[in-house]
């Protein structure tokens, strides 16, 4: 039994994680440009940062 309760701890965790990193990039797909810039990202990069695969050295916009 158990095992039960790891793995439903586990799924939770993961939804959890999946519907705060879904809002994240709803709040900032609803920021301007120049915020993202500010921020040192844009628009195409909102999902790779909140995902944690971006990768700065590869942004000219900072």
């Amino acid at each position: 039994m158990s095992g039960f309760f790891t793995a439903l701890a586990h799924g939770a965790s993961a939804l959890f994680n999946r519907l705060e990193r879904r809002s994240a990039v709803k709040t900032l797909n609803e920021l301007d440009d120049r915020a993202l810039r500010d921020i040192g990202i844009t628009r195409s990069q909102i999902e790779d940062a909140v995902y944690g695969q971006f990768k700065t050295e590869l942004s000219r916009y900072l």
